[in-house]
C-alpha cells in the first residue's frame, strides 16, 4: 500500500496518539478498520462482476451467429431472381433424356458391348 518502514509507521502512530489521545485512538482504529474492510469487499465485488462480464462476452464471441442466409440457403438466390432448385428439377429431367453421346469419340454408348474384355497378364 505504501513503502514505509517500521520507523515511519511508528512515527505516524505516535502523531495520531498525540492528536486524538489514548481514549479515542482505539475507536478511530476500529472505524478505519471497518472502512478498509468495506472498501476491500466493494473492490472485490466490482472486480468479480467485471471478470464475469468479460467471460460472458468471450462466450458470446465463441457462439456462432446464424444469419438468415445461413439458415435458408436459397433465400439469397431467390432475392437475386434465381429459382429454387426444386422448381427447376423438371427441366433437368426432361433435358437428360434427349442427350446423345458426342460423335468425336466414336463410341456408341446407347448399345452395350458384346465383347468381353481380355484378361490382363499378371506379373
Amino acid at each position: 500500500m505504501f513503502s514505509g518502514g517500521f520507523t515511519e509507521v511508528g512515527f505516524i502512530l505516535f502523531i495520531a496518539f498525540l492528536l486524538f489521545g489514548p481514549k479515542k485512538l482505539p475507536e478511530i482504529a476500529r472505524i478505519l478498520g471497518k472502512g478498509m474492510g468495506e472498501l476491500r469487499r466493494a473492490s472485490n465485488e466490482l472486480k468479480n462482476s467485471l471478470e464475469e462480464e468479460i467471460r460472458n462476452l468471450d462466450r458470446k464471441d465463441e457462439e456462432p451467429s446464424y444469419s438468415h442466409h445461413e439458415t435458408h440457403p436459397y433465400s439469397q438466390l431467390e432475392e437475386e431472381g434465381f429459382e429454387h432448385p426444386a422448381e427447376t428439377h423438371e427441366l433437368n429431367t426432361e433435358s437428360e433424356s434427349s442427350l446423345e453421346p458426342a460423335p468425336e469419340y466414336g463410341y456408341d454408348y446407347s448399345e452395350p458391348s458384346q465383347q468381353e474384355p481380355e484378361p490382363r497378364p499378371r506379373g
